[in-house]
């Protein structure tokens, strides 16, 4: 391909998998039920300053923003569990928000709500 023996063409599907782990490890999205009828958000920025992305569910988008100090998550379908880390207790507008450790705490998405969370990451 392309003059070279062993060339290949990255215009196929297997050449976006990249995509796909960018939101499963650095947003952190997965399916805890089939069709995301539940899922869990387990963000992780690994040294980036900053992540914005879509996860794509059978029945609409899962959109996400994140840097160090805030969160934006809107889930189009499924309850969502949001799970971070953070030096400091999230705050934001009409969240609960349950502590499950030290540093650990989690927050119910609830479908087709956006929400907008300040916390400070660690």
């Amino acid at each position: 391909m392309y003059g070279r023996e062993f060339g290949k063409s990255l215009c196929h599907a297997w050449g976006a998998s990249p995509i796909y782990l960018l939101g499963k490890y650095y947003l952190g999205v997965k399916p805890v039920s089939p069709g995301y009828a539940a899922y869990i958000v387990e963000p992780n920025l690994g040294g980036l300053q900053w992540m914005q992305g879509k996860v794509p569910t059978p029945k609409g988008d899962i959109t996400m923003y994140i840097n160090k100090q805030q969160i934006k998550i809107t889930g189009a379908t499924g309850v969502g569990t949001l799970r971070i880390k953070s030096k400091t207790k999230p705050t934001g507008k009409n969240i609960e928000v349950v502590v499950k450790g030290e540093g650990i705490y989690e927050i119910a998405i609830q479908p087709g709500a956006e929400y907008m969370i300040n916390y400070t990451a660690i």
